[in-house]
């Protein structure tokens, strides 16, 4: 026992110096502790009190080599991690806890650099500069190990792939039945809406039938109400199926010329303009948009005519159209005129309602904005207004 505790003292707390340098490390044990602190960082570079270890030791080649070797390729390994982690977050911002993995990579890079020190030092003895990296290595992993811990409860909060699985399936049973149930009632609403449209019909040709020269004053004057109800009826049912067969109809997009379509819905509303000597302006930056024909001259005309029939009495009616690229790269169709306006304090959420009007005016019917939106969004597409009473409206579409 004895001898073990003599053999352990003599070996690993007294181990027996180096016969190359011993003489050179006993005048810097002798000095106090910040004689010795700026001599390491003033000498940091130094390596005039050691000989390169394959000189200090008895190492054979094949040790040698094998030590080397070893710490080169953990080294290229622990630099090679880093870039893949560094890809990783490039590749994928949406991984959690990015932060960590950025301790991680700084982590990695520092061990890695300690094995690149120690295979050389076996030519370069810059012990003093290996103690420094091992330092830094030793407080960076030492907050990777604080951090990794602090987040160590929200890790174990996160959702395992099974759960994700059963969520995304029960999410896919849920929409399989909404649109079960909504093809179900789109079925019942075109079988309701073409049975009440026929019936409605019926009503409308059999009050023009009825010959109201024949009735007395009372009589005529109720099948009057009658031909009135019957038609605003009518009317009523061709909006609602105006909209429902944007929304189930499927519309192939083309290439198009704002300004050939532009044309031909100025053609159509010639009329207009010119009765009401209409300005319109156009600056079209983007002359083309992938979009359907059918849809994007109804855009046109509704916002062109709205425009001109709710332009401020007695002054010039002016309109102007632009595109133009907005910040995301996407394409935005401006409409904007000197009109009456909207006050969108009162009415903002009810722009594009249905059957929703902000002025009297007799050709009003409150379904066109509500049927270029549904056109719009049909499409991926979205519109905005911006407006103030007595200044106009500007009615603001993205592609």
């Amino acid at each position: 026992m004895l001898d073990s505790l003599a053999t352990f003292h003599r070996t690993v707390l007294s181990p027996k110096q180096c016969l190359l340098c011993a003489n050179k490390g006993v005048p810097l044990k002798t000095k106090p502790f910040t004689a010795q602190l700026s001599e390491f960082f003033s000498r940091i570079l130094d390596t005039s009190d050691w000989p390169p270890r394959w000189h200090c030791g008895n190492w054979s080649d094949f040790h040698g080599w094998l030590y080397i070797c070893s710490d080169l390729v953990i080294g290229v390994a622990y630099f090679a991690i880093p870039f893949l982690l560094i890809r990783m977050l490039k590749g994928r911002p949406d991984i959690p806890f990015p932060k960590i993995i950025w301790l991680f990579i700084a982590f990695i890079i520092f061990c890695g650099t300690t094995h690149f020190m120690d295979a050389l030092i076996f030519w370069w003895p810059a012990y003093r500069l290996s103690a420094l990296i091992r330092l830094l290595t030793g407080v960076i992993s030492a907050i990777t190990l604080f951090a990794l811990y602090r987040i160590l409860p929200m890790v174990f909060s996160l959702r395992t792939v099974e759960e994700l699985e059963r969520e995304i399936s029960q999410r896919k049973m849920a929409e399989q039945a909404l649109t079960e149930s909504h093809d179900q009632l789109r079925s019942f609403t075109q079988i309701l809406s073409h049975n009440i449209r026929t019936y409605a019909g019926n009503i409308s040709s059999l009050t023009e039938m009825i010959d109201r020269g024949t009735l007395d004053q009372e009589n005529a004057k109720l099948v009057g109400m009658l031909s009135t109800v019957s038609a605003s009826l009518n009317t009523t049912l061709n909006d609602l199926y105006a909209v429902m067969s944007v929304r189930d109809r499927k519309v192939p997009r083309e290439v198009l010329s704002f300004r050939e379509v532009y044309n031909q819905v100025a053609g159509v509303l010639e009329t207009e303009i010119r009765e009401y000597n209409v300005g319109i302006f156009t600056n079209f930056k983007v002359e083309t948009v992938a979009f359907p024909k059918l849809y994007l001259e109804s855009v046109l005309l509704n916002l062109i005519s709205n425009s001109i029939k709710y332009r401020i009495k007695g002054e010039d009616c002016f309109i102007k159209l632009r595109t133009y690229k907005d910040k995301a790269g996407k394409t935005v169709l401006e409409c904007a005129d000197n009109g009456m306006g909207i006050d969108l304090s009162l009415y903002g959420d009810k722009v594009f309602g249905l059957y929703h009007t902000f002025h009297q005016n007799d050709t009003a019917h409150g379904i066109g904005l509500f049927l270029i939106k549904t056109q719009l969004e049909s499409q991926g597409a979205s519109i905005h207004i911006e407006s103030e009473p007595g200044k106009g409206a500007t009615f603001i579409i993205v592609f």
